[in-house]
């Protein structure tokens, strides 16, 4: 029995590497991207954009899209911006995003959803789900 450890421990320790690995592979890109479910629908698209006022503006304030679609937030300032719900049920990374990277988020649910960039939360927009 004393040679059967060592097989069952290797075979343990593949399993284990396997699972890290495959795991890893799943982590989201340093992009700032989060792919949208397969089969969502775009929707709209919101730029991040430099205003001297506020830091940084989402335009349009407010879009419009429909159940099942997605948004995707496309950064063009170099001020660091995010894209969080005021309720908190969605959130792209905190620290922020720059100009080039993109955040996607898909909406099952009517409703109106209000968001702010968690950095500057002076900025502020809507999106209106039917």
């Amino acid at each position: 029995m004393a040679a059967a450890r060592p097989g069952l421990r290797a075979a343990a320790a593949a399993t284990l590497i396997l699972s890290v690995a495959t795991a890893c592979s799943k982590a989201p890109t340093g992009s700032g991207t989060r792919p949208s479910p397969p089969g969502a629908a775009p929707g709209a698209t919101v730029m991040i954009v430099s205003d001297p006022a506020t830091i940084g503006r989402f335009t349009p304030v407010t879009v419009r899209v429909a159940a099942g679609q997605s948004v995707e937030w496309v950064f063009q300032d170099l001020n660091p911006h995010s894209v969080t719900a005021d309720d908190n049920s969605f959130t792209s990374v905190q620290t922020g995003l720059t100009k080039g990277q993109t955040y996607s988020h898909t909406f099952a649910q009517a409703g109106t959803y209000p968001y702010h960039c968690f950095i500057h939360p002076q900025m502020k927009a809507t999106v209106v789900v039917e």
